[in-house]
């Protein structure tokens, strides 16, 4: 396969690698892309998360939060920390 990159992406990949960070330019695009991989498994991940949180919320309707005692577990747990 042969890529094309810009020419900011080309003396990016460049830079990389004359610097020693990378042996050479496939394994910055290698490396890119294996981030690029995880990073979208990762959002994949939260998305069905996030959806199951709603639709549990669509049938059960959830339970209201009570923020004054959200903030009292808080200061709770900081003056615990600072103990």
């Amino acid at each position: 396969m042969h890529v094309s990159l810009s020419t900011e992406f080309g003396s990016f990949v460049d830079d990389l690698v004359s610097t020693g960070a990378f042996p050479t330019p496939e394994a910055v695009v290698a490396e890119a892309l294996r981030r690029l991989r995880d990073d979208q498994a990762k959002f994949e991940a939260l998305k069905t998360t996030f959806d199951e949180a709603i639709a549990e919320l669509d049938q059960t309707g959830g339970t209201p939060l009570d923020f004054a005692e959200i903030k009292r577990k808080g200061r709770e747990r900081l003056a615990a920390q600072n103990r």
